[in-house]
């Protein structure tokens, strides 16, 4: 899986995640989430449009918290460092901004947060893949983060139909993106 190089945009991700919301509970009062979480267009007012990109960075509650962080994580081991920081953070980046768009577009909403989509992005190009080259992410199935990357993907499902419609958009992002990349001859 990982040859000992430390997931460094995983690792940033998840500083910022736990960062921004100790600052809203600690000192902000929940004020910068109701600044920044996500909102639907039709909810938005005027020049609202950076919601689609901070809604990620923001968690409802620890739980929902821990999980993205240990989530991004974990992926960031298994992913990373086979197809470098750049790609990795753009199909998280775009994961969860194409989410927010079309979530935005045809659902109403006040508090879209959460980084998952972006993380389901990234788990949907470990998939496609590990199946292109089982060889590639030499992916052990018994070790922890495999483990806790697959429950995570199984398990975030569960919570609402909100939740599993924007995993959902999540994974056909990083689906074309990966083939995408695969086919410029980015990936493998």
């Amino acid at each position: 899986m990982n040859n000992g190089e430390l997931p460094i945009v995983s690792l940033l991700l998840a500083f910022l995640y736990i960062s921004i919301f100790i600052l809203d509970r600690l000192i902000f009062n929940g004020n910068l989430f109701r600044f920044g979480s996500g909102k639907s267009f039709k909810l938005m007012q005027q020049n609202e449009w950076y919601r689609i990109f901070t809604g990620a960075f923001f968690h409802k509650n620890i739980l929902h918290l821990l999980a993205n962080v240990f989530g991004v994580y974990y992926v960031g081991l298994i992913l990373e460092e086979k197809i470098g920081h750049l790609i990795f953070l753009l199909i998280y980046l775009i994961g969860n901004v194409g989410t927010y768009i079309i979530y935005s577009i045809l659902i109403s909403y006040t508090d879209g947060n959460g980084a998952s989509p972006g993380i389901y992005a990234l788990i949907t190009s470990i998939i496609i893949l590990h199946f292109k080259d089982s060889t590639y992410l030499n992916l052990n199935f018994n070790s922890y983060p495999a483990q806790f990357t697959i429950g995570y993907f199984i398990i975030g499902n569960f919570f609402n139909l909100g939740a599993f419609t924007v995993h959902l958009i999540g994974v056909v992002i990083g689906a074309i993106l990966t083939f995408l990349f695969l086919v410029v001859g980015i990936l493998l």
